[in-house]
């Protein structure tokens, strides 16, 4: 169970390893995921998103695959042939420019936080203009925690549902 937790923890820092075996050829599943890769929205009264939009790039046995709107995190793998079927591996995780700009955004809430404290008619550097912080950049974390949870797990949603589609009925 701790192991459970460890990983559920600590995966969207560094992602976790995706892999599904199919009873078909590489191409069919290639082709399922190329025909799910960047086809136009199902709107609700041409406005609102019904369905999640993917994009994508599908060469050869190799593909990348994100949600067009949350596309912090991002599945990389490859099909692979083997005896009865196919393998499908990748790597869902955060990508590197998604890592630069959160660093980004905590220098910046550092930064601002810091100049919040020590304004004259502030908190002042004090242990519970500190805690405030502290307790602010908590929140922004867990809010990237849950986001990365959340789009992990579409992720996971829609490959499943390219292999599943794949299979022979």
């Amino acid at each position: 169970m701790l192991d459970a937790v460890r990983r559920w923890t600590f995966a969207p820092l560094v992602g976790e390893d995706y892999v599904r075996d199919a009873p078909v050829a590489p191409e069919a599943i290639a082709s399922r995921m190329r025909s799910l890769i960047n086809t136009p929205p199902r709107r609700m009264l041409g406005v609102l998103k019904v369905r999640a939009e993917w994009a994508g790039v599908v060469a050869g046995t190799e593909f990348v695959l994100w949600e067009k709107r949350d596309h912090a995190t991002r599945a990389v793998g490859r099909i692979r042939g083997r005896r009865g079927g196919s393998r499908v591996e990748a790597h869902i995780g955060v990508t590197r420019r998604t890592w630069v700009l959160m660093v980004v955004f905590f220098a910046m809430f550092a930064l601002a936080s810091f100049g919040l404290l020590t304004r004259i008619e502030g908190l002042g550097i004090t242990p519970s203009g500190i805690s405030v912080v502290a307790l602010g950049a908590l929140v922004m974390l867990t809010y990237f925690w849950t986001a990365s949870l959340r789009q992990r797990a579409a992720l996971k949603a829609v490959l499943n549902e390219v292999c599943r589609a794949a299979e022979p009925a």
